[in-house]
């Protein structure tokens, strides 16, 4: 009985039919679950990746450019094109005004790569982290290495030009006419020195204020900031300290000893804080003219130094192609 059963339900047409009907989902759930396993593992390629990149830098997001970048290189660390990629980091912080960070890349690259097509570009740049933050000393530094440890002609002369704005930016402006003087006959006129040298000449006219001075007007109160033009603040320091000379005067005419010596030790301190402040006034109203006049010849020659980098990288040499805003 069973057995006639079990042969009757094998034999079915609809047994049959079923099995085919569970087979074919089985199998439509296998090439579904293929295609969704293909999507996952799509690969991305050197290419698609460095194009992210440059995406996310153009688009001036420069914490996912540099992110990005630095994806490329992990994933792709035998592509010619790593050097770029290490540069664009350094120019991702530096747009980023993370200059400690871009300082240091550029010096990694330099460090690794010495004074070649990647690491010129990478010295300049370092010159220009130590700028932004007003570092010039070591800027200059570093620009002179750079110009000891080439024979290029061409180099030295862009050295000396970017050695003469940060001279000229720092106040120096005796060494920026030296540095521009000292770019070759053939490039004196693509820098415009002659120029450049006859508006530095002026720097002899830029008004100044001798501190000395400042200091011995201060001994009337208010003197050495009437002095440098602080008008203002010559009249708050000649009342405020007449006022405590005369409280000082009276309380020891009055025989108020106790209040007239608490008077006169708080205007010795004001006193002397006039005299600070005449002289500090001094070498401001001087760094202010200095500041004054080298902007006018930054807006005059409008010196182009602003890192905006194109590199193309080809199997055999690296061709970089760069402009600056200083």
């Amino acid at each position: 009985m069973i057995m006639r059963t079990f042969q009757k339900l094998f034999f079915s047409p609809i047994f049959f039919f079923r099995i085919f009907f569970v087979l074919l989902i089985l199998l439509l759930l296998c090439d579904g679950f293929q295609a969704i396993s293909a999507q996952n593992l799509m690969e991305i390629s050197a290419d698609s990746q460095l194009d992210y990149a440059d995406h996310c830098f153009e688009k001036m997001d420069y914490p996912a450019a540099a992110a990005e970048y630095k994806k490329f290189i992990y994933f792709f660390p035998d592509d010619e094109r790593i050097d770029m990629a290490d540069y664009k980091i350094g120019m991702s912080y530096f747009h980023d005004k993370a200059y400690i960070q871009a300082l240091n890349q550029f010096t990694h690259i330099l460090d690794q790569n010495g004074p070649t097509k990647i690491g010129i570009p990478s010295a300049f740049m370092i010159s220009r982290c130590y700028q932004r933050i007003r570092n010039y000393p070591s800027a200059i530094e570093n620009l002179i290495y750079l110009k000891q440890v080439t024979d290029d002609t061409d180099l030295t002369d862009k050295v000396y030009y970017h050695l003469g704005w940060l001279y000229l930016e720092s106040g120096d402006f005796v060494q920026a006419r030296s540095a521009f003087s000292n770019i070759s006959i053939a490039n004196q006129t693509a820098y415009n020195t002659r120029d450049l040298d006859v508006d530095l000449s002026a720097h002899a006219d830029i008004p100044q204020k001798n501190p000395i001075t400042a200091g011995i007007f201060s001994i009337i109160p208010g003197g050495g900031y009437l002095y440098c033009g602080r008008y203002r603040d010559a009249l708050t320091a000649f009342l405020v300290n007449c006022a405590l000379i005369y409280g000082a005067y009276e309380s020891f005419d009055e025989a108020l000893y106790a209040i007239g010596g608490m008077i006169a030790v708080v205007e010795v301190g004001f006193y002397a804080g006039n005299i600070y402040g005449g002289v500090s006034s001094a070498h401001k109203f001087n760094q202010r003219k200095k500041n004054e006049f080298g902007e006018r010849l930054k807006k005059k020659f409008n010196p182009d130094f602003n890192p905006k980098l194109s590199m193309n990288i080809k199997s055999d040499d690296i061709m970089l192609g760069m402009t600056y805003h200083f």
